[in-house]
């Protein structure tokens, strides 16, 4: 009986050490190619995404900064530190697996849908990660993570 503990602990540990060895990293963030980047910068402008970040995030910050009855100079310490370069790389993630063809297409169609000079709101592209990535970018802003100064 002894024998089978020992061996059945033996297995256990092989299997235990095989398993952590065959772990690896994830892959890199996807980027899309440099003529890709263009279109999506172009998609980024007529979205007027960036505008939407900043309005979300001091929209985010100014509501927690109410309910948790921070000083002015916290909050505009906070809200100095938004700032869309740390978040733009969620966009081209998001957008590095379309062709030319597909990101064009969508330019076009936001193109066409903000035309309308009757319309006041700006169509904007999203998805659940770039959603996802949005808040926690604004949880680790209201935790400061981004402040430069102090």
């Amino acid at each position: 009986m002894k024998a089978k503990i020992n061996i059945f602990l033996i297995f256990s540990l092989l299997f235990s050490c095989l398993t952590v060895i065959g772990q690896t990293n994830p892959p890199p963030m996807g980027m899309p190619k440099e003529n890709n980047k263009m279109l999506i910068d172009k998609i980024v402008s007529a979205t007027e995404h960036e505008k939407y970040f900043i309005d979300y995030c001091t929209k985010k910050i100014k509501n927690y900064a109410t309910e948790n009855n921070w000083t002015s100079e916290k909050k505009e310490q906070i809200l100095e530190s938004i700032n869309f370069k740390y978040y733009n790389y969620t966009i081209y993630n998001s957008y590095a697996f379309y062709s030319s063809d597909q990101l064009k297409k969508i330019l076009e169609a936001i193109i066409i849908l903000n035309k309308d000079p009757k319309n006041k709101l700006t169509m904007i592209l999203t998805n659940s990660m770039m959603q996802s990535n949005l808040e926690l970018f604004v949880d680790s802003v209201i935790k400061g993570k981004y402040v430069t100064t102090k």
